[in-house]
């Protein structure tokens, strides 16, 4: 099959793959394939066995895991366009250890698994990325264990909010404007490791305090220096 070029202009633009030579880009682009999946749609179980890698064109897609009674917490959420994702699935364990779902209309190229393993032998860039992408992702789950275990459910959600108005917010005179798609209350629970009414709780007290102006659409972060500043407050939980 030959490489696909929007492919390889893809990957190419990309990191991890913007350092990998131009026979192993080939070898990739002509294995890649396209998929969509809408919003709320699943794209793996937990459990199921890990065929390919997921590398993100555009969207936004969640990986979790959940409860028998149904409470779900989101460990990583990949919004970059060239996030690699399922490599610890993929070289480890053989089968998905989370469960992933759109959290947005999103694209992808997937790669079967035996490619990139016969790729990455052959080059070391390759491999490099791939150990770069599962460190990055390492971290990011340390991160989540150090939230959960040292800072409040408001500190949490405080931290989440600054996190996604570096990443997208729009800058709105003096402060910057979140969408709320995808900050909905159960959304932002899962993700901090928390449950609705304290997510609620600590929206409320941030508005309180003048940090963030909420509405239906939106949530304003009004004072961003105050919101940087309350990050590093450690309180007991109450």
């Amino acid at each position: 099959m030959p490489p696909h070029p929007d492919a390889i202009r893809f990957l190419k633009s990309h990191p991890p793959f913007a350092g990998v030579g131009t026979a192993a880009m080939k070898t990739i682009a002509s294995r890649c394939r396209a998929k969509s999946r809408r919003l709320g749609e699943t794209l793996f179980l937990e459990g199921d066995p890990c065929r390919d890698l997921y590398i993100l064109v555009a969207g936004r897609v969640k990986c979790f895991r959940a409860s028998p009674e149904g409470r779900a917490q989101i460990l990583k959420v990949f919004d970059r366009p060239g996030d690699m994702f399922c490599t610890t699935s993929a070289f480890s364990t053989g089968s998905h250890i989370v469960t992933a779902e759109a959290m947005s209309d999103v694209s992808l190229y997937v790669v079967d698994v035996g490619t990139m393993k016969r790729v990455a032998l052959e080059a070391p860039t390759l491999a490099l990325a791939i150990v770069t992408a599962a460190g990055d992702q390492m971290r990011s789950l340390v991160s989540l264990a150090d939230d959960l275990s040292l800072k409040t459910a408001t500190v949490r959600v405080a931290k989440l909010l600054w996190d996604r108005a570096r990443a997208e917010g729009e800058r709105d005179g003096t402060g910057i404007r979140l969408r709320r798609a995808g900050l909905r209350e159960d959304e932002i629970a899962a993700m901090v490791g928390t449950v609705r009414v304290h997510v609620s709780r600590s929206l409320k007290a941030l508005a309180t305090m003048g940090v963030i102006t909420l509405d239906r659409d939106t949530i304003r972060i009004s004072d961003v220096k105050a919101l940087e500043g309350f990050l590093h407050a450690v309180e007991p939980e109450g």
